[in-house]
């Protein structure tokens, strides 16, 4: 039987990069297990002026000091995800707009990128159980991910004395976003790689999937392997999800329901008023 845990998403209504303690109360109060940390670049003008850097720069741990709150005597129980950039279109509030790419082809970008994670951990002192990440461009390829991961992994374990699990999210746009990619890419990683099987995963984000594939998403669910899936975000364009959806939520959560292996699901819509409500969505469909 698997063992399902929510996820407190990072929502509007608390402080955007914050610390861990206010977030871990929220989510007792919600019976979520784990907490969603923001581990983006630098993403709008508040953050340019506290920073002194340009859009889509990574964070050093100067930055890191100046955008979240270190809270003293954490509880090693304190379970956290980071989720890192997702490159997105960003703003700078003076009508620059700039988009970070994610270089897993680039060596220099992927030490980068795992320095900035390790320094967060560092800052939190406390190690992450699992990290976010998304596929980026075409300019990337399967093994370029799986390669970055494996050194992501081993400069964290040696720093944190820990290994988060590695969570690769599908997105509208990236290389990896319908689910015969999804698909190709487990293939790929379990022929190539099977070591690192139990290290990553992915995670769903239903709505994008949804919205790369429309009308054949029920079939490119279905091309998705089970054992891949990690996790799954759940939320209709950030709202709370209802039967009325175009999203065919019951045949959504007949494939949730048929993995036998422990699994998070994050209700990522973006007003913390709603998360009681869409975690009761889930448990009600399941």
């Amino acid at each position: 039987m698997q063992n399902i845990s929510y996820v407190l998403p990072n929502v509007t209504g608390i402080p955007q990069r914050g610390g861990l303690l206010g977030r871990w109360e929220l989510a007792k109060e919600l019976k979520c297990d784990y907490i969603e940390i923001p581990a983006d670049f630098i993403k709008n003008k508040t953050e340019i002026e506290r920073t002194g850097k340009r859009l889509g720069k990574f964070l050093t741990m100067e930055d890191i000091a100046k955008l979240y709150k270190k809270n003293s005597n954490l509880s090693p129980e304190i379970k956290y995800i980071l989720h890192t950039e997702p490159s997105l279109p960003r703003n700078d509030g003076y009508g620059i707009s700039h988009q970070a790419p994610l270089e897993w082809h680039n060596d220099e970008w992927v030490t980068r990128l795992t320095d900035m994670i390790i320094s967060l951990s560092q800052f939190f002192g406390l190690p992450a159980r699992a990290i976010e990440i998304h596929p980026g461009d075409k300019r990337n390829s399967f093994q370029n991910i799986i390669t970055s991961i494996e050194f992501l992994l081993s400069q964290y374990k040696s720093k944190m004395e820990s290994e988060p699990l590695i969570l690769l999210e599908n997105r509208t746009g990236q290389f990896i976003s319908t689910g015969k990619e999804i698909k190709l890419f487990w293939d790929y990683l379990t022929r190539e790689y099977p070591h690192m099987e139990d290290k990553m995963g992915v995670v769903l984000d239903v709505q994008q999937l949804y919205t790369s594939t429309k009308k054949h998403f029920l079939e490119e669910l279905k091309e998705i392997p089970l054992e891949s899936i990690k996790g799954f975000h759940i939320h209709s364009k950030h709202r709370m999800p209802k039967l009325s959806d175009e999203i065919p939520w019951r045949k959504v959560f007949e494939v949730i329901s048929s993995i036998n292996h422990d699994f998070i699901i994050n209700p990522e819509i973006h007003h913390k008023n709603k998360i009681k409500e869409t975690i009761q969505f889930c448990e009600n469909m399941l």
